[in-house]
């Protein structure tokens, strides 16, 4: 599985459209959009990963 963070929602769901949306879905209120998170297979060769800058990644087990 592959995935990818595309970090636009809030400028999308302030739009008109983005707004008609979030109606459709039946949400409402104070919550506002941050990102959106694609999931799914890559079709056709998988890239390697790109090299995490040093410092800007922490792992915790």
């Amino acid at each position: 599985m592959g995935s990818i963070w595309i970090h636009r929602a809030k400028e999308e769901f302030e739009s008109a459209e983005g707004k008609a949306i979030l109606k459709e879905l039946g949400i409402s209120g104070e919550w506002e959009g941050i990102g959106h998170c694609a999931i799914g297979y890559a079709d056709g060769e998988i890239p390697a990963p790109v090299p995490r800058k040093e410092g800007r990644v922490y792992w915790k087990e």
